[in-house]
């Protein structure tokens, strides 16, 4: 935890900007795995929680970038 005692000035954090990552898992057409492997890991990575909900962080304060990833 940040102690307000050590910063330059003030916090705001009602007023604070978040910044996410967000990676999309693709299917790809190189064999690194098998085919049903492939589409239950792509799968699961999908289902996972949506992270500025999980820290209740602001929506109209949150940023989100994103990259894909194919596998």
């Amino acid at each position: 935890m940040l102690d307000p005692a050590e910063t330059e000035g003030p916090l705001h954090l009602d007023q604070a900007s978040h910044f996410l990552s967000k990676i999309e898992l693709r299917r790809g057409e190189a064999a690194s795995m098998a085919p049903w492997s492939k589409r239950l890991f792509i799968a699961t990575s999908s289902i996972t929680a949506d992270t500025a909900e999980h820290f209740s962080l602001a929506r109209d304060r949150t940023v989100i970038m994103g990259s894909h990833i194919e596998v």
